[in-house]
């Protein structure tokens, strides 16, 4: 299975931010570029084309995926009717691995996707082990049954995950359901989900 080894906090030293929100990241203590011209590249002024390149490339990384996934979630958006930038938005989000994480089963992305494939994590009472896998309205996601599983989202503090409003949490029996669609108001406010529309449409 495929995955970025590269580091993660170059996109967010180039932003100025940390996009998962971590606190102790470099990019708390260095908003800038990596390198020694770095603190000099903060104000660079960008194309068109650059800004769109890194409006795609936040949103890629605070999913944690590759190029080539990304790139066909997108033009599976464009198949679908209704908002393009929206569908996009909404496929990322119900990924398997994003709800771990927004259930709090995980700290972060990359550690929902270990859970995942390292099948501690069920969908509608079966293993799957897919990253990836789409999730629809009315699935249920649920830490595995066993005394590993458990004990992975019992140290992440699961219970005070602020979980968003189209997930409905059954803490006691770890447990999530879909129970509707992602809006844009559950998305992070610096995603230029438009600049990516732009990028893909060149």
């Amino acid at each position: 299975m495929a995955t970025y080894r590269g580091r993660k906090t170059d996109i967010c030293r180039t932003v100025g931010y940390d996009i998962w929100g971590r606190p102790n990241s470099p990019a708390a203590k260095r908003a800038y570029p990596l390198g020694q011209h770095g603190p000099n590249l903060k104000d660079r002024r960008q194309s068109e084309y650059g800004e769109q390149l890194l409006a795609k490339q936040v949103i890629r990384r605070y999913y944690n995926m590759l190029e080539k996934q990304f790139s066909n979630t997108f033009k599976k958006a464009q198949r679908m009717s209704g908002n393009t930038s929206l569908n996009f938005l909404r496929l990322l989000e119900l990924r398997l691995a994003t709800a771990v994480w927004r259930l709090g089963y995980a700290k972060t992305i990359f550690q929902a996707r270990q859970m995942v494939s390292h099948c501690h994590v069920m969908v509608n009472g079966k293993v799957v082990n897919i990253a990836s896998f789409q999730l629809k309205v009315g699935d249920v996601v649920e830490v595995r049954d066993r005394k590993s599983s458990k004990d992975i989202a019992r140290n992440n503090n699961y219970e005070g995950a602020p979980v968003p409003a189209y997930i409905e949490a059954d803490v006691q029996n770890m447990k999530g359901k879909i129970i509707a669609l992602p809006e844009r108001e559950d998305f992070p406010k610096f995603f230029q989900e438009q600049q990516v529309v732009e990028f893909y449409a060149r």
